[in-house]
């Protein structure tokens, strides 16, 4: 992942990433909000369009909306 480009906020509107799809094949198509960031870890809540309860993912595992394109 490219950390530059792929800058996540919360509020960032968000794909599963490539690497997210092959690690979690039931979520490959979703698309979400980004909810919550942890200070201490990669952890990364979001909420899915949706859905009514959070997940917390890794970061490596979602894509920002800018770079839907790129990935």
């Amino acid at each position: 992942m490219n950390w530059e480009t792929n800058r996540i906020a919360v509020g960032t509107r968000f794909k599963i990433s490539k690497l997210g799809a092959v690690r979690c094949p039931n979520l490959a198509d979703k698309i979400g909000i980004v909810v919550g960031l942890s200070r201490h870890n990669t952890g990364i809540t979001v909420l899915f369009d949706g859905d009514r309860r959070p997940t917390c993912l890794h970061m490596g595992y979602i894509v920002a909306r800018e770079v839907f394109g790129s990935s």
